[in-house]
């Protein structure tokens, strides 16, 4: 850790913001060691103006506001309008003066404090909005995890440069924050984008299944969906001892993005792997999932092949570039 870093956290009391009267404490999408190693990447100098997406109980905002010191400022936007105030109140009870939190969209960012020197985003965007690019310095750096694939939970963190309003990727890393969205949602556990067949249950995790591939075929994944639910076959999975998921994940982001799948497989949480309209082959920590036909484990088990004959590449071999769309810039990844 930094040593900017390290006295901004000996210096702001996280119990203070996370802690409700109760004794109960507000959930923190993203872990202090997460938090640490972002703000790490953004570089934060004094005196910096820098614009934070995504509140939350305000801890983060009070970081950035030790780092940029009291000729800087932050400005942070929450879409939960009923943790805005608390925010503030716990940021104003420590005599933060720096920091102004609003209501509203993150995609939007907030005009009201530009041009900003540093961006970081505690949740996850599909794309580097535009907004964003047009609201930062020159040569401004912007720390986000985002979308690497048109894929749900298929996501990075990434360091991004800004020069004459072009964002280059410096820096991509594993890693990602509950998906972003315009407005407060009540299905949590669900991505919001990408997801080509669902199941949620009242008292569980819900069940999902996203692939570009079998997108335009309405109800294609459904009854493979249904039958992962009801009647998976579970074995230990193929990958050896010496083999991450996590490197072998950036991989076929890399290489099979269009067929790729991605699956919420409830208690299991996120898996990835191969789907078609006959069945399914999903990895998790340690297992192989399956469920009808046995060409999609074929599939799944001959990119792993290919992954190995390629020397098992992983995010210490992947790099980010940016594509230009009409919300702002993609992310992809690139070996």
């Amino acid at each position: 850790m930094t040593t900017a870093v390290a006295n901004a956290v000996a210096a702001v009391d996280y119990d203070h913001f996370v802690t409700e009267p109760d004794g109960s404490t507000l959930p923190q999408s993203s872990s202090v060691a997460s938090i640490q190693k972002m703000l790490e990447d953004l570089d934060v100098r004094p005196g910096h103006r820098v614009l934070e997406i995504g509140t939350g109980s305000g801890y983060t905002s009070a970081l950035l506001a030790s780092l940029v010191g009291p000729s800087g400022l932050v400005r942070s936007v929450e879409v939960f309008a009923d943790l805005v105030p608390r925010a503030q109140a716990r940021l104003e009870a420590t005599g933060v003066t720096n920091v102004t939190v609003s209501n509203g969209d993150g995609y939007a960012g907030d005009s009201g404090g530009a041009p900003y020197d540093r961006v970081v985003a505690w949740a996850t965007p599909h794309v580097i909005p535009s907004a964003w690019i047009d609201q930062v310095a020159r040569d401004a750096v912007i720390v986000a995890p985002v979308k690497v694939a048109e894929l749900a939970t298929a996501h990075a963190i990434v360091a991004v440069t800004v020069t004459a309003g072009h964002p280059r990727v410096v820096a991509v890393r594993p890693g990602g924050y509950i998906e972003m969205h315009p407005e407060p949602v009540t299905v949590f556990g669900l991505p919001l984008r990408y997801v080509t067949a669902s199941h949620v249950p009242d008292d569980a995790e819900p069940w999902w299944i996203s692939s570009l591939a079998q997108r335009k075929v309405p109800g294609a994944l459904g009854l493979v969906l249904d039958r992962l639910r009801t009647g998976p076959d579970v074995s230990n999975t193929p990958l050896v001892a010496a083999e991450e998921l996590d490197d072998f994940r950036a991989w076929l982001y890399e290489t099979v993005p269009d067929e790729l799948a991605t699956a919420g497989l409830s208690d299991r949480f996120t898996s990835i792997g191969m789907a078609n309209e006959d069945g399914a082959a999903f990895l998790t920590d340690g297992e192989l999932v399956t469920s009808g036909d046995s060409d999609a484990t074929r599939v799944l088990t001959g990119w792993i092949e290919q992954w190995r004959e390629a020397g098992r590449p992983g995010w210490a071999d992947v790099a980010g570039v940016v594509v230009p769309n009409a919300e702002g810039w993609k992310v992809r990844l690139t070996l």
